[in-house]
């Protein structure tokens, strides 16, 4: 009998590898296809897009054409991104899909997408931050890995 807390059966295994600009995220990913890549996993690139950073002065005097002109920026920023994953998965045969989402806390953002695609696993690179730092600014890949509800990977370079 079904308790309605079940994950939906699913034939294939659900991977979200996070992406950015990186080339941390780049080993990652290449970790995966050389390492971890079964033909039946579903792999989603994710990539948590930050909004433009406007101070609060600029907010005053910022117009909404201005807005427009650095979300526009934003979004070509993306779009090569994406193009230059959707490379490297061609170039290595993988199958896959990209989703680009726009929130201004990566690490929430990667958890949520992973909860809602019932993801098997993140596979994550990491910027090698020391102790100090990571305390201070926080780290993306330690929080995806104390707040999701599946295993984390993080690919060292």
């Amino acid at each position: 009998m079904a308790s309605g807390d079940e994950k939906p059966q699913q034939s294939t295994r659900r991977v979200i590898i996070a992406i950015d600009e990186s080339e941390q995220a780049e080993q990652a990913l290449l970790y995966y296809i050389r390492e971890l890549h079964r033909p039946d996993n579903d792999v989603l690139l994710l990539h948590s897009a930050e909004p433009p950073f406007v101070t609060s002065h600029q907010g005053m005097v910022l117009s909404g054409e201005s807005w427009d002109k650095m979300m526009e920026a934003e979004k070509n920023r993306v779009k090569k991104l994406e193009q230059k994953f959707a490379a490297k998965m061609t170039e290595h045969k993988v199958p896959g899909h990209i989703r680009a989402v726009f929130c201004a806390r990566a690490g929430e953002a990667i958890v949520d997408v992973a909860k809602e695609e019932h993801a098997m696993i993140v596979v994550m690179g990491t910027r090698g931050m020391g102790t100090i730092r990571r305390t201070m600014l926080g780290s993306v890949s330690d929080y995806v890995v104390h707040h999701a509800h599946c295993p984390v990977l993080v690919v060292r370079h």
